[in-house]
């Protein structure tokens, strides 16, 4: 859903990607909806810091993270205040929620006050829905998760999708409402290093969340195949509808062949992309892979059709072995409801690119497609500051719950 404000003040923030394999940071200056990149830098994380998506050395992350910050502010001999950061989450649980809501007093224009009134009800009534969900998936109560967002995807009146609430008149409300949770104990280290940083966090965004936003298909399904895990992106009639992860990744073949071999990961990961290259690995890796992946996306999906169009990304999928077992697999042998075989496709960056000033090539060739989308929602983000319906659904989950966005 699109709420904007035509003047938006300059801001200029630091973007943090954390990865269990690289920390990523990128330097950017939003004015009027439009994106300049400073400065890029990138940095190898020491492969002892993260094991199973849990950091073990928070010491050693935050002294890469402040390093990598000093060097994009000597960049741009500026000072970052800002900054935005990407997490990588093992657990984090994103699902939507329509809840529909009737007024008593129709024929009344709405207002700002009852305009909170209406959001603080109805995500009353989402977040008790997703904690009994959050248990079901996660074992998790509701004292034991944060949430890290929340999004108003659409907004009906009267069955019109409409962008402007206020002074309307009306009966009927359907409101899509998106939230997203971490446990509270990965919420408390990313604190810590807020702590440690002496940087205001502006916005903890979740790359999983991010990514949504750079398809211009009104259904898909994004599967993201990491080095340390399995995620799964859904969008369904133009709205987020959620994210799932699996702890089964590339790391796990990777290592079962390096046990067998003298080659270095390298070369490995480089023959997963032939086709006469450990052939019984890759279908052991494959049967246990997929037995996870269609579980979870059955769960995902209920009783939705799957979109016939996928993407598979980022990286570590570009192996053939991989695509060629999606295309081949019979989904619907698995109740997976599918209309049509799939279909691969390719991310759409044109509107971000539209967006950025003076983008040079090197910057296209050489920052990574997570930092892009997280720019792309940074960008949303500031331009919705002032957005009524979106200070107001935080204004009504502040009296229901904590939350930091």
């Amino acid at each position: 859903m699109s709420f904007t404000r035509k003047h938006i003040p300059a801001k200029t923030l630091c973007i943090i990607d954390i990865g269990s394999y690289k920390l990523r940071a990128c330097a950017a200056k939003f004015k009027n909806k439009e994106i300049e990149i400073l400065s890029y830098r990138e940095k190898r994380q020491d492969v002892s810091y993260f094991a199973n998506n849990e950091c073990l050395n928070l010491p050693g992350l935050c002294e890469n993270i402040s390093n990598i910050i000093k060097k994009l502010e000597s960049d741009c001999e500026t000072v970052f205040h800002d900054i935005v950061i990407n997490y990588p989450f093992g657990e984090l649980f994103v699902w939507s929620k329509n809840i529909n809501y009737k007024r008593k007093h129709p024929h009344k224009k709405i207002d700002a006050h009852e305009l909170l009134e209406i959001l603080s009800s109805v995500e009353k009534l989402c977040l008790k829905h997703l904690a009994g969900q959050i248990d079901k998936f996660y074992g998790l109560s509701q004292k034991e998760v944060q949430i890290l967002l929340s999004r108003v995807n659409s907004i009906s009146l009267d069955g019109k999708k409409i962008d402007t609430i206020i002074g309307q008149e009306w009966e009927n409300m359907k409101i899509s409402l998106l939230n997203a949770f971490i446990p509270s104990m990965k919420h408390s280290l990313i604190n810590q290093i807020w702590n440690v940083l002496w940087k205001n966090i502006y916005r903890i965004l979740p790359s999983e969340y991010c990514i949504s936003k750079i398809f211009s298909q009104k259904n898909i399904l994004i599967v993201n195949l990491w080095a340390t895990q399995t995620t799964l992106t859904l969008k369904h009639e133009w709205e987020l509808i959620g994210i799932s992860k699996i702890s089964i990744w590339i790391n796990d073949i990777v290592s079962k062949i390096a046990k067998t071999t003298r080659e270095p990961k390298a070369e490995i990961i480089r023959k997963l992309g032939e086709d006469n290259s450990y052939s019984i690995e890759k279908q052991d890796f494959l049967s246990i892979w997929w037995e996870s992946l269609w579980i979870t996306l059955w769960e995902l999906l209920w009783s939705k059709v799957c979109p016939k169009k996928i993407y598979l990304g980022w990286g570590w999928a570009s192996n053939a072995f991989i695509k060629d077992f999606l295309q081949t697999h019979d989904f619907r042998k698995y109740d997976i409801k599918m209309v049509k075989d799939m279909e691969l496709v390719s991310e759409d960056l044109a509107d971000v690119f539209a967006s950025m000033k003076n983008l040079k090539l090197e910057d296209i060739q050489r920052i990574p497609l997570d930092i892009y989308t997280l720019l792309h929602e940074t960008n949303t983000i500031i331009s919705q500051e002032k957005d009524i319906v979106s200070t107001s659904l935080k204004k009504a989950i502040k009296k229901l719950w904590y939350i930091n966005s």
